[in-house]
């Protein structure tokens, strides 16, 4: 075996240990939280788009 080929298999090697890694710490428990809070956040100011669709000026520029 010449260094090229176990340079890349090294490479390789380290590149799906990053990967589990990776994994690993997706799928934590301790994780869990901050990735559900993260799901979340497009539903928090659910009601001021409500409230500002309701008024009949045209706050975005448009002209009516």
């Amino acid at each position: 075996m010449d260094w090229v080929t176990i340079g890349r298999s090294a490479f390789t090697v380290m590149c799906f240990t990053f990967f589990i890694l990776v994994l690993f710490i997706a799928y934590s428990r301790r994780s869990k939280n901050r990735y559900d809070e993260a799901a979340n956040v497009p539903f928090l100011d659910d009601d001021k788009v409500q409230e500002a669709d309701n008024h009949d000026s045209a706050s975005n520029g448009a002209k009516q």
